[in-house]
């Protein structure tokens, strides 16, 4: 009995032993626009820095239950550097930290890839492309191609100069202060434009942003904007040449725009107003199905208006205009549940921009800028 009893205490020791963490510290000598490529089947959090030597550094430290089952390997390449960690054999779940920091030439091509965790790169010039299964990204001070993605986290792409794509499966996306033609999307998020800007040519690029559930907020379009979200709000700070922006159910915002707008929310309001000059296309579609419309319009644009208001039982139309409005009440509309409908009409000028505007018991104002 004692016998049996050492042998059991001595296995459960064993067992409830803490693994011994791993720690790797190696540098390559490397040529400048070489290839990093990583693999990291047991995830991970990964952080790349650009530096100014000839140089590839890593540095990794594991820890966890399952430490010493892990193959972290470093080896050269005919390119440059590849970094590899597995699991040498799979018992169950794994459990185990892994992280590594990794310092390379500033001009440097990246092929990332980790199961789960944060990536972070920065200052870093190249062909850059990575994915995460499921953590955040975090990219700033890039140059060259970006082409990065993760299945659930942040993504956040600041102070670069960059065309690619980056996108997450359900996170925000947040671009700041880029240059370049970069499309950033979500499944499930907010994105955020502030200070992106096309490549000072002849014919710049439009801003596309689509997520399937978030709010968009874009600072600057100057060569348009085409926006779509299932269910958030929108809000452009300034635009030319043209606004398309439809949402599921949240308010439209547009500050500036110089050109024309086509606006529609499923639930909430719309606020436009147009600044600059008369010529041009300026045509305006804008449509709620349950809220308020205003807009303003440049003094001494030329325009035809088709305004509609549909009501519900007993409600009160409003509309408010700084143009002579033809109006028509039809106390009684048979396609809306009984309710009434309000049809405006009217023209300026030679009515060469036709403003339709229609909202579902709403509000409409049209003010002529002062």
């Amino acid at each position: 009995m004692t016998r049996h009893l050492f042998l059991l205490l001595l296995a459960l020791a064993l067992f409830a032993a803490p693994s011994q963490a791993q720690n790797v510290d190696r540098t390559i000598s490397v040529k400048s626009g070489g290839l990093l490529t990583m693999n990291i089947e047991t995830g991970g959090d990964i952080e790349i820095r650009g530096w100014d030597r000839s140089e590839v550094h890593v540095l990794a430290e594991i820890d966890g239950r399952d430490s010493e089952r892990i193959d972290f390997q470093v080896s050269e390449t005919s390119r440059g550097v590849a970094i590899r960690s597995e699991y040498r054999s799979r018992r169950g779940r794994s459990s185990s930290n892994v992280q590594v920091v990794v310092r390379v030439p500033r001009e440097y091509d990246l092929d990332v890839e980790t199961m789960g965790g944060d990536l972070t790169v920065v200052d870093v010039s190249g062909r850059l492309e990575g994915s995460s299964m499921g953590g955040d990204l975090v990219l700033s001070g890039l140059a060259g191609i970006v082409q990065m993605s993760t299945m659930g986290g942040d993504v956040t792409l600041s102070d670069s100069e960059v065309d690619g794509k980056v996108s997450t499966m359900g996170g925000d996306v947040d671009l700041r202060n880029v240059t370049g033609t970069v499309n950033g999307s979500t499944m499930g998020g907010d994105v955020s434009y502030n200070n992106v800007r096309s490549p000072r040519t002849e014919k710049g690029e439009t801003v596309t942003v689509e997520t399937m559930g978030g709010d968009i907020e874009i600072d600057e379009a100057l060569f348009g904007a085409n926006v779509k979200t299932m269910g958030g709000d929108i809000e452009i700070n300034k635009a030319a040449v043209f606004v398309r922006a439809e949402t599921m159910g949240g308010d439209i915002t547009v500050r500036e725009i110089d050109g024309w707008i086509e606006l529609e929310t499923m639930g909430g309001d719309i606020e436009a107003h147009m600044t600059g000059g008369t010529s041009g296309d300026r045509h305006v579609d804008m449509e709620s199905k349950g809220g308020d419309i205003t807009l303003t319009v440049p003094r001494g644009l030329a325009m035809t208006f088709d305004i509609e208001v549909i009501l519900d039982d007993d409600d009160e139309y409003r509309i408010e205009s700084d143009f002579d409005l033809n109006i028509n009440v039809d106390e009684k509309d048979s396609r809306w549940r009984g309710g009434g409908r309000v049809h405006a009409t009217g023209s300026t000028g030679n009515g060469a921009n036709r403003i339709r505007i229609k909202t579902y018991d709403g509000k409409v104002v049209i003010r002529e800028r002062r």
